[in-house]
């Protein structure tokens, strides 16, 4: 059994425990080393997957799990409130449309629908698709809502990937774009991902009116172009309509 397996094992322990356990409680039910046991659970107490009780020197589960638990439902109760929403916009506009939430620091496409017709085939955007923050319209309307800190910590964190000639890979070009982004209230990518395609997205706030999700629509350029402002007003719409009905009120 490796460490990453023990280290699970662990945590699975402390999850069906209605307690906090000891270090010798661990050694204990999995025959483990007490220095192996020692080394886990530091590492687990770094990344607060486990909390230790100072007066006792008991674990029990950290509160990172928690916020793990959160976003996963957070997620699953978006997608399943947002799909009638995907749908009509899907229907209205012909376009591949989908949902995308932010979490630790990334965005991930968590409901995709796609129009029947052939033409459309090309753009579909698979469930689970990490989606490049710095030239997809889906990720840059959340991105360019979130804290000032965490916008300049991620974007200048690494050099940004060149993926066609209109990628913005200048940290400062891109913040300045974010802030547009945030005072028109949506985002496009035009063939910065992809040349030939261009999508538009809007972003969906929750109760508490922090931006945590987005709904994009794309297709080819010159199709989203010829319509922009059409489909724009309907996307803008559509997400209003998503962020009131999580329990956002202007």
């Amino acid at each position: 059994m490796n460490s990453i397996e023990k280290s699970i094992e662990i945590l699975n322990y402390l999850s069906n425990s209605k307690k906090s356990v000891r270090v010798a409680e661990i050694c204990s039910r999995f025959h483990f080393p007490k220095s192996t046991v020692h080394r886990i659970l530091n590492i687990l107490l770094n990344y607060s997957l486990v909390n230790k009780e100072q007066n006792t020197s008991k674990y029990r589960l950290g509160l990172q799990v928690l916020k793990y638990s959160n976003s996963f439902y957070d997620s699953f109760d978006l997608r399943e409130i947002a799909n009638p929403i995907l749908k009509k916009i899907c229907m209205e506009t012909d376009l591949t449309t989908y949902l995308t939430t932010w979490y630790t620091n990334r965005s991930i496409c968590i409901d995709s629908v796609r129009p029947p017709r052939v033409i459309n085939t090309h753009f579909s955007v698979e469930i689970g698709n990490e989606m490049p923050f710095h030239c997809t319209s889906s990720t840059k309307v959340i991105l360019a809502y979130q804290y000032p800190e965490e916008i300049k910590k991620i974007i200048y964190e690494k050099p940004l990937k060149k993926y066609t000639p209109k990628t913005i890979v200048d940290p400062k070009k891109l913040e300045e774009h974010l802030s547009k982004i945030k005072e028109n209230g949506f985002a496009i990518c035009d063939e910065e991902l992809e040349e030939g395609v261009k999508a538009i997205a809007a972003p969906v706030r929750n109760i508490y009116g922090k931006v945590m999700a987005s709904i994009t629509i794309v297709g080819l350029s010159n199709r989203i172009s010829n319509n922009s402002e059409r489909l724009t007003k309907i996307l803008v719409n559509s997400t209003k309509q998503l962020s009131n009905m999580l329990g956002y009120k202007e």
